[in-house]
C-alpha cells in the first residue's frame, strides 16, 4: 500500500508540474511591459527619420485641457515633397486615467521604425480613450485631418492610408470601417477588441454600444466598399476577446471580403511583445507583406 501511495504521489506531482508548464507565463508588470520593444526587427530601422511631439489638437480631459501629440516615422533620407503610404498605429490606451502616453511605448517606437524601414510613414499618437466614450474615435479623425492638411511636410500619401489597431484600440476600428469617406486601403487587428461589451446594458444602450464600438456590427451593416482586413489572433487570449475576433472573421467572410487570419496557437495577448518565437515573428513579417500588397501598391 505504501508503494502504491508513493507512486500515486509521484504521478500527481509530475502531472501538476506538466499542468503548470502548459500554463501561459504571466505578463510582466506594466512598467516593464511599457518599455518592451517588438520581438521582430528589420535592417535599417535605426535610420528612420523621426519627428516627436507634434501637437495635432488640444482636448478636454478629466485632468483639464491637454495637448494631444503624435510622432511620425518616415523612411531614411526622405526627400522634401516625397510621400509614402501611411500607417496609423492605434494603441489600446489613452491619456485619460493612464500613467503613460502609449505613443512613447517601446512597442510603438519599434513598429514606427520597422514600418519606416519598410517604406511607410508610421504615426503613433496620443488620444483620449476613456471607456464608453467616442473621444478616441473623434481624436483619430482629427489626427487624420491634420495629417492630410500637412501631408507634404510629413511625407504622407493622402490616398494610401492603413490603420493598425492593437488590443482595446480595436474599438476605434468600428468608426473607420463605418466611414465610407476615408481613403483606407487596409485595416489590421492584432489581438484587438472587435465586439462591443453589452453586459449590464439595456437593449437600447447595447444597440448604441454596438453601433459605436463594434467592428463586427459595422462590417455586417456596411453598404460601402470595405478595405482589406488582416486579423492576428492569440490562441491563449481571453475567450471573450477571441469570440469577438471570430465573429469579425465570420462577418467578413459572409460578405466575401478580402481578409487574412493569422492564428498564434500558443500566443498570449501581446504576443508581438511577450513571445519571442518563430510564429510571432512570422505573423509580424506577414503583416508587413500585407501592407505592401494592399497599401504600398499603386493600385487600390
Amino acid at each position: 500500500m505504501l508503494r502504491v501511495a508513493s507512486s500515486v504521489l509521484i504521478v500527481c506531482a509530475l502531472t501538476a508540474r506538466l499542468t503548470l508548464a502548459q500554463q501561459p507565463a504571466q505578463p510582466p508588470p506594466i512598467e516593464q511591459l511599457y518599455k518592451m520593444p517588438v520581438v521582430y526587427s528589420v535592417a535599417g530601422m535605426d535610420k528612420a527619420q523621426i519627428r516627436h511631439d507634434i501637437v495635432y489638437k488640444s482636448a478636454q480631459t478629466d485632468k483639464g485641457k491637454v495637448d494631444l501629440k503624435f510622432d511620425s516615422y518616415a523612411p531614411a533620407n526622405s526627400a522634401p515633397g516625397k510621400t509614402y503610404p501611411t500607417v496609423v498605429l492605434i494603441s489600446g490606451g489613452g491619456v485619460e486615467g493612464a500613467p503613460y502616453d502609449w505613443r512613447d511605448a517601446g512597442v510603438y517606437q519599434a513598429y514606427g521604425r520597422i514600418l519606416a524601414a519598410s517604406g511607410f510613414v508610421a504615426v503613433a499618437f496620443s488620444k483620449r480613450y476613456a471607456r464608453g466614450t467616442t473621444h478616441g474615435m473623434e481624436d483619430t479623425r482629427d489626427l487624420v485631418a491634420y495629417l492630410r492638411e500637412h501631408a507634404a511636410d510629413l511625407h504622407v500619401d493622402q490616398d494610401r492610408f492603413a490603420y493598425w489597431a492593437f488590443s482595446a484600440g480595436g474599438g476605434v476600428l468600428a468608426s473607420i470601417l463605418g466611414d465610407s469617406s476615408l481613403t483606407t486601403r487596409a485595416v489590421l487587428c492584432f489581438y484587438c477588441i472587435a465586439e462591443a461589451d453589452a453586459s449590464g446594458l439595456s437593449p437600447e444602450e447595447a444597440d448604441k454600444n454596438r453601433r459605436s464600438f463594434s467592428s463586427v456590427y459595422q462590417v455586417r451593416q456596411a453598404s460601402h466598399a470595405l478595405p482589406a482586413l488582416l486579423v492576428a489572433r492569440a490562441g491563449l487570449d481571453s475567450p471573450a476577446l477571441n469570440a469577438g475576433i471570430d465573429s469579425l472573421v465570420a462577418a467578413a467572410l459572409a460578405k466575401n471580403l478580402s481578409i487574412e487570419v493569422l492564428n498564434h496557437p500558443t500566443g498570449r495577448h501581446g504576443f508581438d511583445i511577450l513571445d519571442p518565437n518563430d510564429r510571432s515573428r512570422e505573423i509580424i513579417r506577414h503583416a508587413i507583406d500585407f501592407l505592401n500588397a494592399h497599401v504600398a501598391s499603386s493600385q487600390p
